[in-house]
């Protein structure tokens, strides 16, 4: 009898051990995997955004963290990276770009990106956020 319950125990620990590391690991992973969130993509280039990094100000305007890469055609691997932080005017459509750690009281010159395809579907999926 001692034995069986000693068997039974040490099944049930198992199992709630088993049951933890399966539990809780996709919660980790899918954690860690958030990061960048591509949100407008062209042959050769891709725009990304950090959806955590993404606000609003009393004026309306969205600012979020970007991140343009340039993708070589014939691999499909990254050429060049550059982050910066978008400040977006989603009722208008407008946008201007900053260096990462700036400041955006005030922007001070808006740009509407008439040709850049890029640009206007990044500003389209940003401000559905």
């Amino acid at each position: 009898m001692i034995a069986l319950r000693k068997y039974i125990h040490q099944r049930l620990l198992i199992f709630c051990i088993f049951f933890l590391i399966f539990f809780f690991s996709p919660f980790i992973l899918f954690a860690d995997g958030i990061g960048w969130l591509e949100v407008s993509k062209t042959n050769n280039e891709l725009l990304s955004i950090k959806p955590d990094s993404i606000k609003y100000n009393n004026k309306g305007f969205l600012s979020v963290l970007a991140k343009y890469s340039e993708i070589d055609l014939d691999d499909q691997t990254i050429i060049n990276n550059d982050s910066f932080l978008m400040a977006i005017d989603c009722e208008n459509r407008l946008f201007s770009k900053f260096p990462v750690n700036a400041d955006l009281k005030q922007v001070k010159s808006w740009v509407n990106p008439i040709n850049n395809k890029l640009i206007k579907k990044a500003i389209i999926n940003s401000c559905s956020y």
